[in-house]
């Protein structure tokens, strides 16, 4: 059966409006996974934490951030990457993506945090948490039917 291990989230340099952000991990298969497909997928969400200043617009719910994307052949992406078992045994993953700044800001704006003297007040970005989800599953398996002709307006 195969398993994760729990992902590391590092927040790497940024460079105009992106930051880089790496996912990194391990997967751990076992005989009986060989030979069989699955699919890696990462996506980055925003935490809204207990004692968090959010925005009055906030919902309080986790934030979707960004869905890795990998290449699915040519121009087109897809939301994973496949992942087929030739050994029992564990693999590292690391995935870095350079993800908008703004993304990152999932508690958007300031937040008064005191007074320089009576008439100035002093303000501070919200706090922001990021993390990962990491989920590892079978490729789903579909099949196309033959099609059936019902005449006009079916």
């Amino acid at each position: 059966m195969a398993t994760l291990s729990t992902p590391t989230v590092t927040l790497g340099t940024t460079t105009g409006d992106k930051r880089d952000v790496t996912v990194a991990g391990k997967m751990t298969f076992d005989a009986g996974d060989v030979g069989r497909t699955y699919r890696l997928e990462i996506q980055l969400y925003g935490e809204d934490l207990a004692g968090d200043a959010l925005p009055a617009d906030d919902s309080g719910a986790d934030d979707l951030i960004s869905t890795y994307m990998w290449s699915g052949g040519g121009v087109f992406l897809r939301p994973y990457k496949a992942v087929t078992v030739a050994a029992a045994g564990t693999i590292s993953y690391s995935e870095k993506r350079a993800i908008l700044t703004s993304r990152l800001d999932e508690d958007a704006g300031k937040v008064k945090i005191g007074m320089a003297d009576i008439n100035t007040p002093v303000f501070a970005p919200r706090a922001d948490e990021v993390y990962a989800q990491v989920t590892l599953g079978m490729a789903p398996v579909s099949k196309r039917s033959t099609t059936v002709q019902a005449g006009i307006g079916v």
